[in-house]
């Protein structure tokens, strides 16, 4: 479905159907918000670094956008734009934070907080892909060279990838319910061994 230069998947929209079908309270728009507050984030370090968007496109695990611009990219410019996704949750779990303390709790602040949070320090996962690993590519390469870079963020990356596979599958064994980090550590998995990027996030 497209809306000008946005472009959504039948399958994100699907499961955001689902989502809002199952959780009837305030924690399924918040969860929207976080992830859309991400977004934004690299939204705005994309047009501070003068890159015209031409089309954003939403997935079920992220979005990939349409920018000539992002090809050639300076390392600077390429790490500003990965970190600011993450920066963007952290400043949202910061402010609602500043707001419980200035006007007392309200519904929804402890899991928009949380879900702000957990979805930052997933996203600096160093996996290829996501916004960790695209700086510490822009961190490595500069550094090592393009061929020892490319070896060792394969490594680090296999490695990360398996490390939230196995995090799912204890969260998933210890509430016996949320197998949400395990089916994103099998789509990581998966992605690599098809030897696809996942979509930007």
């Amino acid at each position: 479905m497209r809306w000008g230069k946005v472009w959504v998947s039948p399958w994100l929209l699907a499961l955001i159907a689902l989502f809002f079908a199952i959780d009837k309270s305030v924690y399924a728009p918040l969860v929207v918000l976080s992830a859309l507050l991400h977004e934004m984030g690299h939204l705005a370090a994309l047009r501070n670094c003068g890159i015209e968007v031409r089309e954003v496109c939403f997935h079920p695990f992220g979005i990939e956008m349409n920018a000539p611009g992002l090809t050639y990219l300076p390392y600077r410019d390429e790490l500003c734009i990965a970190a600011a996704g993450p920066l963007a949750n952290f400043l949202a779990a910061m402010c609602t934070v500043a707001l419980v303390a200035l006007v007392g709790a309200f519904d929804g602040a402890l899991f928009f907080t949380v879900c702000n949070l957990a979805l930052a320090l997933l996203n600096l996962m160093p996996v290829s892909g996501l916004d960790g690993g695209r700086m510490l590519s822009a961190l490595v390469l500069p550094a090592m060279g393009l061929a020892r870079g490319e070896t060792l963020l394969s490594v680090v990356s296999a490695v990360a990838s398996a490390a939230i596979l196995a995090a799912g599958l204890l969260l998933l064994y210890v509430t016996r319910y949320n197998f949400s980090l395990a089916l994103i550590g099998c789509y990581l998995l998966a992605r690599r061994a098809l030897g696809k990027r996942p979509a930007a996030a």
